[in-house]
């Protein structure tokens, strides 16, 4: 049942300036109508923005219905990811002003029951909009570290390309092509996998990646900013050391360092030795003695 209490489920994309145009093609392409399917489309896709029309990049634009012409009633949100995601802290008034209203719809749309799903660097409006405090997600790996920064309350596992954390109605993916699978995946949950299914053969996609794949399984390779801000063992050993009095757990390290949990304790046994636990315990035991 669609939250319209009948029909097909009614689904937005959620559009601001500055969001990336392939994320937005994604959504297009597995809720919207299909000449290939010779249907009418499995889902009713509406663009909403905090204005008539979103600044896409490399000048594409799309048009839409403003917010608060819109119903918050919907059966899911898509948020499409930015090409330049540090815009969700807006550099000047306007942007702020665009970014508290899409935030404010997208808080009273999950209140009234709606699923909520980010595309790349769509994370950053959840995050922004206080959605992901505690929830599993994830997000563009070369933005990890940032993410991380910004919204440390966020488990975020950096190195799967697809999340849902079904206790909380919220979907992420890594950005990419992650995005088409993402979608795939909610139209299964919205539809029913044969709709999914005939969706993903018109695109020749025919074996959508699933929610357990990592980024590692495509050799993605450690980012320059990743580097910068923290994805090193040696780096957190050392700011953990300044501050030993802290209480600091594994998933607060692993989000430091911009890492997901498991990653951490893979690449703190192979630098030291010892499991982040067992290591933390080592040194507060050494400044106890000393």
């Amino acid at each position: 049942m669609s939250a319209e209490g009948h029909g097909r489920p009614r689904v937005v994309a959620l559009l601001a300036d500055g969001m990336w145009s392939h994320d937005l093609a994604n959504v297009i392409q597995v809720f919207a109508d299909s000449p290939i399917l010779g249907a009418k489309a499995p889902c009713s896709l509406v663009f909403v923005a905090n204005g008539r029309r979103a600044r896409l990049d490399h000048g594409l634009s799309a048009e839409a219905t403003p917010l608060e012409q819109v119903d918050a009633r919907a059966d899911l949100v898509c948020v499409p990811g930015f090409t330049h995601p540090e815009v969700t802290f807006g550099s000047s008034t306007e942007q702020r002003d665009e970014l508290d209203a899409c935030c404010g719809w997208l808080r009273d749309a999950y209140g009234r029951g709606a699923q909520v799903a980010s595309l790349g660097t769509g994370s950053f409006v959840l995050g922004r909009a206080g959605l992901l405090d505690g929830v599993t997600c994830t997000t563009h790996h070369a933005y990890a570290a940032l993410f991380s920064r910004l919204f440390p309350s966020a488990a975020l596992e950096p190195d799967r390309i697809l999340t849902h954390d079904s206790s909380r109605s919220i979907w992420t993916s890594a950005g990419g092509a992650s995005g088409l699978d993402l979608c795939l995946s909610l139209l299964a949950a919205l539809t029913g996998p044969r709709t999914a299914a005939e969706v993903s053969g018109a695109m020749s996609l025919w074996r959508p990646r699933s929610l357990e794949t990592r980024q590692e399984a495509f050799g993605m390779p450690e980012t320059e900013l990743g580097e910068l801000a923290m994805n090193d063992v040696d780096t957190l050993c050392q700011a953990v050391r300044r501050d030993l009095s802290h209480p600091w757990s594994v998933r607060e390290m692993a989000g430091r360092a911009g890492m997901s949990e498991r990653t951490l304790q893979r690449r703190f046994l192979q630098a030291t030795g010892e499991t982040p636990k067992s290591w933390l315990g080592t040194q507060r035991a050494e400044l106890a003695a000393a």
